[in-house]
This record gives structure tokens, C-alpha cells and sequence, in this order.
């Protein structure tokens, strides 16, 4: 085992609650790119009290006729980040896996001779972060696991049956890995998926949830009429901007006439929603303010009287939390880990695909516009999916991954 640490040191540093955490990102953004947002959001909790540093590694196809390996490494609000991308003419046989695992121990080792790591934290399993397991077992470093992706229960579903069984069993093989210590999934729905699916035992799952920024806060009350709702997304599938379209023409023209609506996000879907909008809402009042920083959503969904995020499915979605942070109650729809966020006291959910169903709840909150305690929902938000409370969760996870006798925490870990 190749390793200069110092047991008694790195203890000590450990025990003052300060490790230095390996987080290696199977997501991460980019300056045009926000995917992985949320995994950002949870590093930089964890740097509240650990020492982080974060390797992205990406495998690109190119017509050279070498393969090349380009790490650049710099401080991102604070935490230093080491993006490496590979770029190869052969991505079958195995062969970018071999140079994904060669470049992750390259780095790997290169810090961790500088100053050792104590845990190995990955965020979302990949076909590139499941390359980091055999340094980890080199290094003798314990390894758990933040899941968000919904690859397990939709993604692997457009898999021929018999690849299906067989890419289920090597995933159910890889999170069996004894280094992996503990997984971290977003919600119990996804949970219940990895135990049922991919056999991870219940006793080593806890759910940590997303993270919903500081910007997200309660502020004044929404101004009076018209009725104000906001939509924020990437719009393409799974999000269901169809059945929003379809609840918007079921509404009688009363309806219609109160509402302003502000359709915000981007993605391939966004043009035909445009075009949809002005051919079969002609009259009514929708605004596309396109994708936004975080500071400006959070200005929009203050002044909403309601959030809507139509969804075929869904993990854990963050626009749902950052919504409750700012007091603003939600319409979306029963499917996966949607219900553990949304209950009569927050929002209304609706069955997916059914805009009738749909349409009605809208009535429903254009009816009541002050039902909502808006200030306890966001209080009860913000206890729950702060960067406070998350990070001391996954601290949590920290301790009882790496054996140390850390306080039991009884927050979203559970």
C-alpha cells in the first residue's frame, strides 16, 4: 500500500473535525454549463469544515492518434478544483477506463504525498468516478457515495432487456465494493431503488438531501394581483412542459386573465414551449426572462404567489427546495422523491401527466392566494436543506465511514 501518512497526525486532525476530503465529481459546472450545480453547492458545504479539493475528469473521443491527458487545476470560489480531460481515438475495450484510473491515481497520489487524504468522497457514480475505487483501496482510504442520479431506476430502462441484467449486476457489484463505506442517495425514493434494484443495505444508506443556496430566502409578501407563478428548469425531458400548456388552456378565461406567468430556464425544449405558448395561449400574460444566476431567481420566486415545476420525474429537484427557502409554495407532480418535499402545509402535488388535475390546483391557489404561512415554510425549508444542516449531515456520514466516535446526528441523516 503506497501511503505517507501519519496515522497519529492525520487522527488529530480528524478528531479537531478538520479531514481532508477527496471529492472526486462525476458533475461539475462549466463556465457554459450548469450541470452539477448541486454537487457544487454540497462541496462547498463540506469545505465549511474540512479540507476539500475536487477532481472532474472527462474522456473526450479525438481524431490524434495518441491519446492525451490535460489536467488544470485552480480555486473555485475557494476550493481547488482539478479538472483533467483525456482525449483519445479508442474509447471501447475498456481503453478510457484504463486512462481514466491512470489519471485519477496520477493526481491522486501527487496530493496525497503532499498532504493526505483521510476519506475519498464521490459524488454520483460514473463510468469515469468508479475508476477512483482501486487508488482508494491502494491508499487504504474509506470511500462513500452522494447519489442524485436517476440513471438507476429511468436511464438504464433504454438498455436491451439483456444488457439491462447484466449492467444491473455489475453496478450491484461495484456498489459492493467493502472500501465503499456508506451512500449518501438524495431521498428515500432513491433509496429504496438502490436497496431493492442494486442491493445496498439499508444500514449503510443515509439520506443527505440537495442543497438549496443562501440567495433562497424568505422575503416580502408577494404584491397583489394578478396572481404571479414561476417556472425555472433545463426544459427537456423529464420536465413536462406539455402538461403545464395543456392545464393553462383547461382554465377558464377569468383564470387566465388574473395570471402572469414567468417561464424561466433554458434548454432544447425551450423554443417549442415559445412557439406553443403564442399559438395556444395567445392572451396570456408569459414572460421567458431565459436562464438566470441564482441571485435573480431567487428576486423571482420571492415575489411569486406560487412555483410550479411540471416533472415526469424527479430525484430530489432543487428548484422545489430553493422555492420553499423563499416562503413560496409549490405545485408539482407524485413521483419519485417529489412527495417527501411537498405536503399541505408547503404545496399541492398532482399526478404526472394530468393536466386536468393540474389545472384544478392551479384554480385552487388562484382562489386562496394567503393560505400558505409563507414565513413557516420557509423556516422549516431552510432547517432542512441550508449548507449548515447539510454539511453537519454529511459530517455525520464522515465520521461513521472513517470509525471515528463522532456525535450522532439526528437531522436529514436517517
Amino acid at each position: 500500500m503506497v501511503s505517507t501518512s501519519d496515522p497519529q497526525s492525520m487522527e488529530r486532525r480528524a478528531g479537531r473535525g478538520r479531514r481532508r476530503v477527496l471529492c472526486v465529481a462525476g458533475w461539475w459546472p462549466g463556465a457554459n454549463d450548469v450541470a452539477g450545480v448541486f454537487i457544487k453547492e454540497h462541496v462547498q458545504a463540506i469545505a465549511m469544515k474540512n479540507e476539500v479539493e475536487v477532481i472532474h475528469l472527462v474522456v473526450e473521443k479525438c481524431p490524434a492518434w495518441m491519446p492525451s491527458i490535460r489536467t488544470v487545476t485552480a480555486l473555485e470560489d475557494g476550493v481547488r478544483v482539478h479538472r483533467i480531460t483525456i482525449r483519445t481515438p479508442v474509447r471501447r475495450f475498456g481503453f478510457d477506463r484504463r486512462l481514466a484510473r491512470f489519471a485519477l491515481r496520477r493526481s491522486i497520489l501527487r496530493s496525497h504525498h503532499a498532504d493526505p487524504f483521510h476519506l475519498v468522497h464521490i459524488h454520483v457514480r460514473t463510468d469515469v468516478t468508479e475508476e477512483v475505487i482501486p487508488t482508494a483501496e491502494e491508499l487504504g482510504l474509506p470511500v462513500v457515495l452522494t447519489e442524485h442520479n436517476s440513471y438507476y431506476h429511468l436511464g438504464i430502462r433504454a438498455l436491451p432487456p439483456k444488457e439491462q441484467v447484466a449492467e444491473r449486476n455489475r453496478i450491484r457489484a461495484w456498489l459492493g465494493r467493502p472500501i465503499i463505506r456508506r451512500v449518501m442517495p438524495v431521498s428515500n425514493d432513491l433509496a429504496n431503488v438502490l436497496h431493492e434494484d442494486y442491493g445496498v443495505e439499508r444500514e449503510r444508506m443515509h439520506i443527505v438531501p440537495n442543497i438549496a443556496a443562501a440567495v433562497f430566502s424568505f422575503g416580502s409578501p408577494p404584491l397583489p394581483p394578478p396572481f404571479r407563478l414561476v417556472l425555472a428548469a433545463q426544459w427537456r425531458p423529464p420536465k413536462d412542459h406539455d402538461v403545464f400548456i395543456r392545464a393553462l388552456s383547461l382554465l377558464p378565461k377569468t383564470y387566465k386573465d388574473l395570471c402572469h406567468i414567468d417561464w424561466i430556464g433554458g434548454g432544447p425544449d425551450l423554443s417549442r414551449i415559445q412557439e406553443r405558448c403564442r399559438t395556444e395561449l395567445p392572451a396570456m400574460n408569459i414572460r421567458f426572462p431565459g436562464l438566470l444566476p441564482k441571485a435573480a431567481l431567487a428576486e423571482f420566486m420571492q415575489k411569486a404567489h406560487l412555483f410550479v415545476l411540471p416533472t415526469k420525474s424527479d430525484n430530489l429537484p432543487c428548484v422545489v427546495l430553493e422555492s420553499l427557502c423563499c416562503g413560496t409554495p409549490v405545485i408539482s407532480m407524485a413521483v419519485n422523491g417529489v412527495p417527501e418535499l411537498i405536503n399541505g402545509t408547503n404545496g399541492i402535488l398532482v399526478p404526472p401527466s394530468d393536466p386536468v388535475a393540474l389545472s384544478k390546483a392551479l384554480m385552487e391557489c388562484v382562489d386562496q392566494p394567503d393560505r400558505w404561512d409563507r414565513g413557516n415554510i420557509a423556516l422549516e425549508a431552510r432547517a432542512r436543506y441550508g449548507a449548515k444542516a447539510v454539511a453537519v449531515g454529511i459530517g455525520a456520514v464522515y465520521d461513521l465511514a472513517s470509525g471515528s466516535n463522532g456525535r450522532t446526528w439526528k437531522g436529514v441523516l436517517r
